[in-house]
């Protein structure tokens, strides 16, 4: 399964809480990513909100439709850890809680190239180096 397919089954199947610190701005903008003739963007705004579009559809943001819940999805970026972790948190917008965690690293190649990996498959940990599953986005603006 392609990694951006995987993201989208990670996201909704994870049922995870941390506590977290605040987006990073050198992280902010729009990105795009390929993998293996896939292409996807990833939004990160200053705000904290995240979004995912790829095949077509958009997952994330301020709102939007999860399993039938208004839901959001926002992003922390821990700048403290080696390599800087970077979690995708998604949030039920009516009743104020979390529900599931997508645990990733990423790593600032350039100003303008991200590399990243997540942790696929609902596992629970976080990657501690760049060798499976990574993607390297480049900034659209």
């Amino acid at each position: 399964m392609k990694i951006l397919k995987k993201l989208s089954f990670a996201l909704i199947t994870l049922m995870l809480l941390f506590s977290f610190t605040a987006p990073s701005g050198q992280h902010v903008g729009k990105w795009k990513g390929k993998d293996k003739g896939d292409i996807g963007f990833l939004t990160l705004t200053d705000g904290g909100f995240a979004t995912f579009e790829f095949n077509g559809q958009t997952m994330g943001g301020k709102s939007y439709n999860h399993q039938g819940v208004d839901a959001a999805m926002k992003y922390v970026v821990d700048n403290d850890t080696s390599p800087v972790s970077i979690d995708f948190i998604i949030y039920d917008n009516s009743k104020k809680q979390e529900l599931g965690r997508l645990k990733g690293i990423i790593k600032m190649k350039s100003k303008n190239e991200m590399q990243m990996a997540m942790t696929f498959g609902g596992g629970s940990g976080r990657p501690t180096d760049f060798s499976k599953d990574a993607i390297v986005f480049s900034r659209v603006k």
